[in-house]
């Protein structure tokens, strides 16, 4: 059942994606859409792996590719400019309240086969000059996204900064993987550990959960030495619940090399892998909720993107399974399911209605707007709706209800609202549950 779920969430919602003749070709390749998989429309999943071949690219385009892929194209700003015409950087992610600033260089090795120091520290200096930049200097920045367009970067609305050196020259293994410059806290990734980060903490909370408690340990004062790159420090991360807990009566640690290669050959690691199939259905409903261009879709597919991983594979297969309850069920016009979430509520819709949809859209607001009276601890509540049957070609409606307060008015109105429609009379509630490593038994 668990494969069937995930071929269906990564070729069905990923298909139903419409693609220019002239955008990338979603699997990877580099070429045009008309050029690699327009007469064949079933490439692979955006989320396959790719190799670290810097051969015909610039450094910077393939950690921007890797970005994006990560942290979606519509909060990823490729070399921002200022007014002057000067870069500020390499690459701006601006998700929410929290901005990444990354410097790339393709540095070359010395006689000593090591990085230049002056060459490493420059990077270093760029990358605090743009911090100061963006949050000191109240300047006007424009920022540009091709999603987007353009837009007036707010330095108020960003709570939490972090800054990331990629030396992605080939060689060296460059061990310093949290520098202190300039009263700046930096994380130092080197070519190896650039492409390791970005594929597996593939998503923005992932990604700087990962990020908040290196900096934690290594403010905590411990010494770190480590054997063979970050990427043994991430693996130590991983099979010890995310955190570096263990490490807290520790002053110095010793990370020897193998950790990774032992993490990726553990029965529940490659078992956490395939069961996380079925999560990338959801990136493809974000990216369809970009396609919408509705005023709010900023703000819906951000919603959507806040999950990690584990979250998304949780939500995505919840929608599945009903998607595919919705697509058996011939004696209703509508099928209905809701997860209540730690902070946030889904509805997933699933009706026929011609364009342009209003009786659907109108049914998912009234089902959005019920579902917050009906669990009042989460304000926001998101919906998501697409037809009954499932077919390679799927149009979604989405809204998104952030209602921090909830009166007796509204009290009133949802109970009439509920009693004239039947919504959520009988609603099925939290129907996944699993952990995010199976055993081995499982």
């Amino acid at each position: 059942m668990g494969s069937e779920l995930a071929k269906l969430a990564t070729q069905t919602y990923n298909s139903s994606m419409k693609i220019g003749r002239n955008e990338p070709c979603p699997c990877g390749s580099g070429k045009k859409y008309k050029k690699c998989h327009l007469d064949n429309p079933n490439p692979e999943p955006k989320h396959e792996k790719h190799h670290f071949n810097l051969k015909g690219k610039v450094a910077e385009e393939i950690v921007q590719y890797l970005a994006e892929k990560t942290f979606f194209a519509d909060w990823c700003y490729k070399n921002p400019i200022l007014e002057n015409g000067k870069e500020l950087c390499d690459l701006l992610v601006v998700f929410g309240e929290t901005a990444i600033i990354y410097q790339i260089k393709n540095l070359k090795l010395d006689e000593k086969s090591r990085y230049k120091k002056g060459e490493v520290d420059k990077n270093l200096r760029q990358l605090v000059g743009a911090k100061r930049t963006l949050f000191t200097l109240n300047k006007t920045i424009e920022l540009s996204n091709p999603n987007r367009g353009k837009e007036a970067f707010n330095p108020k609305s960003i709570k939490e900064i972090f800054l990331i050196s990629a030396l992605v020259g080939k060689g060296e293994d460059y061990s310093y993987s949290l520098e202190e410059f300039k009263k700046l806290t930096i994380h130092v990734f080197d070519r190896e550990f650039t492409q390791v980060s970005l594929n597996e903490l593939d998503t923005i909370k992932d990604f700087i959960d990962y990020l908040r408690a290196k900096e934690r340990l290594i403010k905590n004062g411990k010494e770190i030495m480590i054997v063979g790159g970050e990427k043994e420090l991430l693996a130590f991360y991983l099979m010890n619940d995310r955190s570096f807990n263990r490490f807290d009566k520790s002053t110095m640690i010793i990370l020897e090399e193998g950790a990774w290669k032992n993490l990726q050959r553990k029965p529940e690691y490659r078992a956490k892998k395939l069961l996380d199939e079925i999560s990338y259905g959801w990136d493809a409903i974000i990216s369809r909720a970009h396609e919408t261009r509705v005023p709010e879709y900023e703000r819906i597919a951000r919603e959507m993107a806040r999950l990690n991983r584990f979250e998304r594979r949780y939500f995505s297969k919840g929608f599945v399974e009903a998607h595919m309850k919705a697509h058996k069920d011939e004696q209703n016009n509508n099928f209905r399911r809701i997860i209540v979430g730690e902070d946030s509520t889904y509805c997933f819709l699933f009706m026929d209605d011609p364009e342009p949809r209003d009786r659907r859209k109108a049914f998912l607001s009234a089902i959005c707007f019920i579902a917050r009276g009906k669990y009042k601890k989460n304000k926001r509540v998101l919906g998501i709706a697409t037809e009954m049957k499932i077919r390679p070609r799927s149009s979604y409606d989405f809204c998104l209800l952030d209602k921090p307060t909830w009166n007796r008015k509204d009290q009133k109105e949802m109970e009439k609202l509920q009693k004239e429609t039947g919504i959520f009379a009988n609603p099925e509630i939290n129907i996944v549950h699993e952990d995010e490593y199976p055993s081995s038994n499982d």
